[in-house]
């Protein structure tokens, strides 16, 4: 009689914490014309299906937010940016959560402002270990699938890095998935482009 190993489904993380500027607002906080939800709860909905838990990697402004608005779901965590790193941005972020568990861990990541990502899209990702989304005309790190430890993260903020393509690339290997170009895949940077 053959046993039946399922693989195990990766944890997620929703990159929360940007400052925001251009938009003027917290995106991750912010209810979309039409929609009766904040962006991050959204997300959070298309992200559960694929992943075991999410961890939010917010900022000091929004985190106590997301920690009231996410409190009945034990399945989402609030990871605070370090202080020790202000302005690392995705980086920090998933300094933050690697250093909740430091082990070598499968995380499904995206950013908050693609409000428009569909599941179709989250799923061929969710399949494709190792990889970030990738179209003709941009590059999309952070929509991407990888393992990792704590390690190199806390390597490269010692180093001074901002950059997560170092990180997404060059550290945890990921190779490009490639995607045709799609409104799925338009961020959120500016409200008048709504």
């Amino acid at each position: 009689m053959g046993t039946l190993f399922t693989k195990m489904k990766p944890d997620g993380i929703i990159l929360v914490g940007g400052r925001s500027r251009r938009f003027g607002q917290d995106k991750a906080l912010f209810v979309m014309p039409g929609q009766t939800q904040t962006n991050v709860e959204l997300m959070v909905a298309k992200l559960q299906p694929f992943t075991n838990r999410i961890w939010l990697a917010a900022n000091s402004t929004n985190g106590p937010k997301l920690q009231t608005l996410f409190q009945q779901n034990p399945q989402i965590k609030v990871c605070l940016d370090p202080a020790a790193y202000p302005d690392y941005g995705p980086l920090a972020g998933l300094y933050a959560v690697t250093a909740k568990q430091p082990q070598r861990q499968d995380y499904l990541m995206v950013a908050t402002d693609y409000p428009y990502l569909t599941t179709t899209l989250l799923k061929k990702l969710a399949q494709q270990p190792q990889s970030f989304i990738q179209t003709p005309e941009h590059t999309h790190y952070t929509l991407a699938h990888f393992t990792t430890t704590h390690a190199p993260l806390a390597k490269l903020l010692k180093q001074r890095q901002h950059h997560l393509k170092a990180f997404i690339v060059a550290s945890a290997g990921c190779q490009p998935l490639q995607v045709p170009t799609s409104p799925a895949l338009r961020n959120l940077n500016y409200r008048q482009s709504l």
